[in-house]
């Protein structure tokens, strides 16, 4: 059960209803950290356009979920953990790689980037910024271009996850894969 009631379409004013009619036209969702951005549309809204930018970004997906599961292991944020598995899974992302984060384990990489996308988000979860050896690495293997997404990635996802568990979302019983304690 939520911690904040979720606004029912028929009781939100006409900007809460009409960046949740744009939701539900783009995505059909409105669970999860939504019950709290309906109560403020133009971050509902705003979080949205950063997260169409992650679906088209010069990251792969699969470097998008990486980031996103880090995150939300980070924060122990079972929702976003829930939600991001399947779709890490549609990425490509090995169910190894998803265990290795679960489990707080340094997950084996196949491909460079991936493995820099994951380092990036660790560093940054862990201190707040890239020191200068993370930053050099990170930009050799990624360039600017990726390892700024990269931090978008991050900095999205932690937002997504602090808003999960401050409004108490409950993940999916149909979850693939669930976050352990």
């Amino acid at each position: 059960m939520t911690r904040i009631p979720q606004i029912q379409p028929d009781d939100m004013n006409a900007e809460q209803r009409r960046v949740y009619d744009d939701v539900m036209a783009s995505t059909g969702r409105s669970g999860g950290p939504s019950i709290g951005y309906a109560y403020a549309p133009g971050l509902w809204e705003a979080s949205n356009r950063v997260s169409d930018h992650l679906g088209d970004c010069s990251l792969s997906q699969a470097q998008v979920r990486i980031a996103a599961l880090t995150a939300a292991r980070y924060w122990n944020s079972a929702f976003p953990f829930a939600v991001q598995v399947p779709q890490a899974f549609a990425a490509g992302v090995a169910p190894a790689i998803v265990d290795a984060i679960n489990d707080r384990e340094r997950p084996e990489f196949a491909s460079p980037e991936d493995e820099a996308v994951y380092d990036v988000a660790q560093e940054l979860l862990a201190s707040g910024t890239l020191g200068d050896d993370g930053f050099t690495k990170a930009a050799e293997i990624l360039g600017h271009t990726r390892l700024v997404d990269t931090v978008g990635a991050v900095g999205q996802f932690c937002k997504v996850c602090m808003m999960a568990n401050t409004v108490g979302a409950v993940p999916p019983e149909t979850a693939p894969v669930k976050l352990k304690p």
